[in-house]
């Protein structure tokens, strides 16, 4: 058995495992270096922990982001961990592989006249693609979606009456999540404005179904356009920090189980960094100041 081989039949077992395409892209970007600089007709049995650390060294003299460094490393721990369990263990323990931690960085949540410019902002022609564009962001904003969740929703999944839609994940795992009173008034006058009644909810301009391609062309015209930071990643993220917010205001606590359902997370630690994003901002809120209530007043207070 190659390395090679084993790579193959590794990217055959995750195709067969539902993930999308863009999951298998993946895997096949990041783990396909690693079998090149190891050798690709090499004897899987022969492979080191010397190679391993010789490829990780390797990327750590190529310009890469730590978060970059962090998905080469990670998804190659998965090829090796599934070798192992496949093939047995060679000369090289996946669990001694560390993958280096990415920056942790805070959500910006946009605030209300930001949310409004973002809106007023869309523009395309004919107008019912602009219509279609603010659907689009209303539901990354508001409901959570990810970009290839809004370019497979079908129509036969929406219940506007029920305001509630069921959404296809990554693995294709389907989950059901809530449409706010603005999204479905948004949604109307788009299905009534757009000339084509396809089964998917979102089309181009020639009825085909929307691509992921066509969606970032136009995220990326927007955020040219806006004097902030913009993505359809912000939406999301902004999403789920933002329903902490409103959760902790209403009930005084944050159910972190609902918001990874919402979110299509498998693992509630890729939620739980939105639970810290918006305690972060309720406590900044809230920030009592020990120094103001001993100088605070105009007699006490040093001059500047």
């Amino acid at each position: 058995m190659t390395v090679s081989e084993a790579y193959d039949s590794f990217i055959i077992s995750r195709r067969l495992s539902g993930l999308s395409p863009k999951t298998v892209s993946d895997y096949v970007q990041f783990v396909s270096p690693f079998v090149s600089y190891v050798g690709s007709c090499r004897d899987y049995s022969s492979l080191s922990q010397q190679d391993v650390n010789g490829w990780i060294s390797s990327l750590l003299s190529r310009p890469l982001s730590r978060s970059s460094l962090a998905t080469y490393v990670r998804h190659v721990k998965i090829f090796l961990r599934w070798a192992e369990s496949e093939y047995g263990t060679a000369s090289y323990s996946s669990a001694s592989v560390r993958v280096p931690r990415s920056p942790r960085r805070s959500v910006r949540i946009y605030t209300d006249s930001e949310v409004s410019m973002i809106f007023s902002s869309v523009h395309a022609s004919p107008e019912w693609v602009a219509s279609r564009n603010r659907c689009i962001i209303a539901l990354m904003y508001d409901s959570g979606l990810r970009q290839s969740e809004v370019c497979g929703l079908l129509r036969s999944r929406l219940s506007l009456s029920d305001s509630r839609m069921v959404v296809s994940g990554k693995g294709g795992k389907e989950r059901t999540v809530p449409i706010g009173s603005v999204s479905q008034r948004l949604l109307r006058c788009y299905l009534a404005s757009c000339p084509y009644s396809p089964d998917s909810v979102f089309v181009g301009l020639h009825g085909q179904p929307l691509t992921c391609n066509a969606v970032k062309l136009f995220m990326s015209r927007m955020a040219a356009s806006l004097p902030f930071e913009f993505s359809s990643h912000k939406l999301r993220h902004n999403f789920a920090t933002n329903y902490c917010l409103d959760q902790y205001e209403r009930n005084g606590q944050i159910d972190i189980y609902r918001l990874m359902y919402l979110m299509g997370h498998e693992d509630v630690g890729t939620t739980r960094r939105y639970l810290h994003f918006a305690y972060e901002i309720i406590s900044s809120r809230g920030c009592i100041s020990h120094l103001d209530g001993i100088l605070g007043n105009e007699k006490t207070a040093p001059e500047a």
